[in-house]
């Protein structure tokens, strides 16, 4: 696949970001404009300066654009002179898939249909071309078929694990004291990408349309064991981590049964992203690995929490 800076289209024309608004969106927003794509859009349901989020987008020339995914006509205003779009999420993160999901996607690609965007870049998941019978994942590769059978041009990209995740509340101040638990076995290998390189690599493909349309793209930036994650916290933290692999029936007794079955698939199938090739050859000096990122977010910062990831 050709990179050569011939074939870089640098004007993109306007590009609507959708599902940046929440949690670690802004990030997405963050990688956009550090690869100069910032003629940016994004759609919020509310206009709240108050909101840090909206009011940094605000500060970072992003224009805020009120539109509902639920209400056709106020996605059609959003779509107006929009040449480039990329879907971040139509739901709010989560192990359970919100059945809203798909609807509000057959919304935007009606809306998108008729407002004749260029490119449309899709943030699916990897594993959602493999039968998985993970139901976030599965819901993922219907949104991707949407897409598909409206004939709209499209990049999926497929991302895998957040690095974010583990800043979570149920796992970062176990780690910060010395324990990671994790139900995955220590030697398996677990594919990892940050939110902000889903914001580099989808201005990047959005750059390059020609190279980019059509495909579906799996995407990490890192692939550690536990084992290697722990030993990056341990340097990250100055202090020695141990890792403590947990049973994952426990999510059975909490009644996370969609946690249980995503876990069950890390341990024994998981995600398959050429980590190496997209490193070297498909995306050279976008992708952040596992240790720049826990320096990168100041991870051994007790003062800091998921909520602090942001824009």
């Amino acid at each position: 696949m050709s990179h050569s800076p011939d074939s870089t289209e640098l004007n993109t024309g306007k590009v609507l970001l959708i599902g940046v608004t929440g949690g670690t969106g802004g990030n997405v927003v963050k990688g956009f404009l550090e690869q100069g794509v910032t003629n940016l859009r994004a759609i919020t349901r509310k206009i709240d300066l108050n909101r840090p989020s909206l009011a940094k987008m605000n500060d970072a020339g992003v224009e805020l654009v009120e539109a509902n995914l639920d209400d056709e006509a106020s996605l059609a205003a959003a779509f107006a002179g929009i040449a480039a779009v990329y879907c971040h999420a139509t739901s709010a993160d989560s192990a359970k898939p919100d059945p809203q999901e798909v609807e509000r996607a057959k919304r935007v690609v009606q809306v998108a249909k008729k407002a004749d965007i260029k490119h449309f870049v899709y943030n699916s998941a990897g594993g959602a071309d493999r039968n998985s019978g993970i139901s976030h994942i599965e819901q993922k590769y219907k949104v991707e078929q949407v897409l598909k059978n409206a004939g709209l041009p499209t990049t999926m990209l497929r991302a895998c694990l957040f690095m974010e995740e583990f800043w979570k509340k149920y796992t970062r101040p176990s780690i910060l004291k010395g324990v990671f638990p994790f139900s995955i076995q220590p030697n398996k290998p677990i594919h990892l990408i940050t939110t902000k390189d889903m914001g580099r690599v989808a201005a990047y493909v959005i750059k390059h349309p020609s190279n980019y349309i059509g495909q579906e793209i799996e995407l990490a930036g890192d692939v550690l064991t536990p084992k290697q994650m722990t030993q990056a916290f341990s340097n990250a933290q100055g202090i020695p981590v141990v890792y403590k692999e947990t049973p994952a029936w426990i999510f059975l007794l909490l009644l996370r049964k969609e946690l249980f079955d995503l876990i069950q698939w890390y341990r024994t199938k998981g995600y398959q992203a050429d980590v190496q090739r997209l490193r070297e050859e498909e995306f050279p000096g976008l992708l952040t690995t596992f240790s720049e990122f826990l320096e990168e977010t100041n991870w051994a910062n007790q003062e800091l929490t998921y909520e602090s990831l942001g824009f």
